[in-house]
């Protein structure tokens, strides 16, 4: 099987994906690309399918996160609206916006429960991983380093 690249894993993602779906995933930023491709080789290594990992870059991958829910329509920004007022998630996200818009990636990464999440941490800081915080459904919380 071939090596995921940056651009086989930046697929559409729909704004109900990362609001309703995003629950049970870690999501990190890389400085550079070649550590997030590196990352992204480990992880398919240990076993992560294509569908397990949500890659963002540039300004697409800003478009497809929608902090503000306004690239997707009055229904996303409900959603967003309602995520600001009720968990600590709008922070984090304008975080890993700003990464976004500073060139660098992010990656996101399904955990089945809160202990494979401390092993996909470990691996993602082992290639540079940093702001790691474990998301399940309205709340982002930050993975100690």
């Amino acid at each position: 099987m071939s090596t995921p690249t940056l651009d086989r894993l930046n697929w559409p993602i729909e704004f109900h994906e990362v609001v309703g779906a995003r629950g049970h995933r870690l999501f990190a930023i890389f400085d550079h690309l070649s550590a997030g491709e590196e990352a992204v080789q480990a992880l398919r290594f240990e076993g992560f399918a294509d569908e397990d990992i949500w890659l963002f870059c540039g300004e697409e991958g800003s478009r497809r996160l929608d902090v503000t829910g306004r690239a997707h329509g009055i229904r996303a920004r409900v959603l967003r609206m309602i995520e600001f007022a009720l968990s600590s998630d709008f922070k984090y996200l304008r975080t890993l916006d700003e990464a976004l818009h500073h060139g660098r990636i992010v990656i996101a990464v399904r955990a089945k429960d809160e202990s494979t999440a401390d092993d996909i941490a470990r691996l993602l800081r082992m290639f540079a991983g940093h702001s790691i915080a474990y998301c399940s459904h309205w709340d982002f919380v930050p993975v100690a380093t």
